[in-house]
């Protein structure tokens, strides 16, 4: 127990759970980028200027493209 009389517990499980909260978080922020990246490819935008955009590289763009099965033609 420490000295304001708490075991931690309480501290330590809100903790955890507001971990939980923001990985979903992120996890819905990075499925919202995927989207809107491929829409922009899909709508002709350079994959240089998407990378630019996003602050991610070409590669990372051609990656998640490649991951998703994403070409222009769809």
């Amino acid at each position: 127990m420490t000295e304001d009389g708490h075991d931690g517990q309480g501290t330590l499980e809100e903790a955890t759970a507001a971990l939980r909260a923001a990985e979903q978080s992120v996890r819905a922020a990075r499925r919202q980028l995927s989207a809107a990246i491929v829409a922009a490819y899909r709508s002709g935008e350079p994959i240089a200027q998407i990378a630019s955009r996003t602050g991610k590289s070409v590669y990372e763009i051609r990656n998640l493209l490649a991951a998703t099965g994403t070409s222009r033609r769809t």
